[in-house]
């Protein structure tokens, strides 16, 4: 009977895989590394950057340590965007009228004098044709005049005679040069003013003109309707050069000169920097904010910043250093990636594991930047190597990987 038990048990190992029963004397844990215990692929550390050697070789990477270095003294605020106001204007008529034709748009950059609009004025058409009356009144008063100093020179007339032709002659002239002082204050340009003839059908419309160069900023001027000196009908602005106003704590008003050095930023370009200039300083300390307003002067040729745009401000002091150096580096190791601020650190392979070089991408909080350096506030030790040529590259293949391109091998 023992014998037929030994028989059905070699019979159940041969067809059927019984992986516990120990069919053949194998134990399941000595064939495990036969079965899938191995990995495709070393796992690899997430922020870090592989190069392989021919990669390496390819691309110019250099690096150098954080420093320790005196920055000047850094104050930050934030202040406003603002037209230079000797760089704007508001442009409307000098005389009532209706409004004709308007030749310029919303946008459109315009030059000092070119031709806005065109009104329809009966105060015009008045005063244009008291100038071309007084005009004839002066020259027939100017013809008698000499007619008269004529005849009493050959004794024909009287010296009374003489002088009541003079004086009506001067008054002619004074009426005459009245009704022109009033055509130029409605606008018209002498050369316009000399030029006019009775009959003339244009007699009434007048041209407003730019008086700066710039671009129009708003447009009021609607055809057909009725404009007055009180109504803005263009906004020029000069966007080339504007101002940033910032209010300073009269704390903080030792650190601020005519003249200091200021980087600022906004939040449409975050890769951008402008520089600017603190130029004037108010006399008054504001009693309900102890704050002192200042203005800063920037330069803006891409015309990038624009009026009411808010402005995150540095005011670098070079009268002052702090009193303790800071950890820099070169403003070239960092790049930016989304919100953040990265620098790469070599690191070392002292197993000989990997071929090539291995870099990390290590977060980094930021301060001033002076003369081609940046303030590591944290993140970074004074002595640390940072990658300073290559970094954008480094950044490029560290989201190549992320995107699922792999390690160079």
């Amino acid at each position: 009977m023992r014998t037929d038990r030994r028989l059905l048990a070699a019979l159940l190992c041969t067809f059927v895989s019984l992986p516990a029963v120990g069919c053949g004397g194998e134990r399941p844990e000595e064939t495990a590394g036969e079965h899938g215990g191995e990995h495709e692929g070393e796992a690899h550390e997430e922020g870090v950057v592989e190069l392989s050697p021919e990669k390496l070789a390819a691309v110019e990477i250099e690096t150098a340590p954080a420093e320790r270095r005196n920055l000047s003294a850094l104050l930050e605020t934030t202040g406003e965007v603002g037209y230079e106001e000797d760089r704007i204007a508001h442009v409307a008529p000098r005389v009532p009228g209706r409004v004709q034709r308007v030749p310029v748009s919303l946008g459109d950059e315009v030059r000092q004098g070119q031709v806005l609009a065109v009104l329809d004025s009966v105060e015009l058409g008045q005063a244009r044709a008291e100038f071309l009356a007084a005009r004839t009144r002066e020259e027939l008063a100017r013809t008698s005049y000499e007619r008269e100093r004529r005849l009493y020179e050959d004794r024909i007339t009287s010296e009374r005679e003489m002088q009541e032709a003079r004086a009506d002659y001067r008054e002619a002239v004074s009426v005459r040069e009245s009704a022109q002082e009033t055509l130029r204050l409605y606008g018209m340009p002498a050369a316009a003013i000399e030029s006019l003839r009775s009959g003339d059908p244009g007699s009434s419309l007048l041209s407003v003109h730019a008086p700066i160069p710039g671009r129009i900023v708003e447009k009021h001027a609607t055809l057909g309707e009725l404009a007055t000196p009180e109504d803005t009908l263009f906004t020029i602005g000069e966007l080339g050069h504007v101002w940033i106003w910032i209010d300073v704590y009269e704390r903080d008003l030792a650190r601020v000169h005519l003249g200091d050095d200021v980087q600022v930023a906004v939040e449409p370009f975050p890769d951008r920097t402008f520089s600017g200039e603190v130029t004037y300083l108010s006399p008054e300390v504001a009693p309900e904010t102890r704050t002192v307003r200042a203005r800063i002067d920037v330069e803006n040729p891409e015309r990038l910043l624009r009026p009411g745009m808010f402005a995150a401000v540095r005011l670098v002091d070079p009268h002052t250093e702090d009193a303790s150096p800071s950890v820099v580096v070169l403003d070239h190791a960092v790049v930016r990636r989304g919100d953040a601020r990265l620098v790469f650190i070599p690191l070392a392979d002292p197993d000989g594991e990997h071929e090539g070089a291995r870099f990390e991408a290590r977060p980094v909080t930021l301060g001033r930047t002076e003369g081609g350096w940046i303030e590591v506030l944290s993140g970074l030790e004074a002595g640390e190597e940072v990658v300073t040529e290559g970094a954008f590259f480094l950044e490029s293949e560290l989201a190549r990987e992320e995107l699922g391109g792999g390690h160079d091998h």
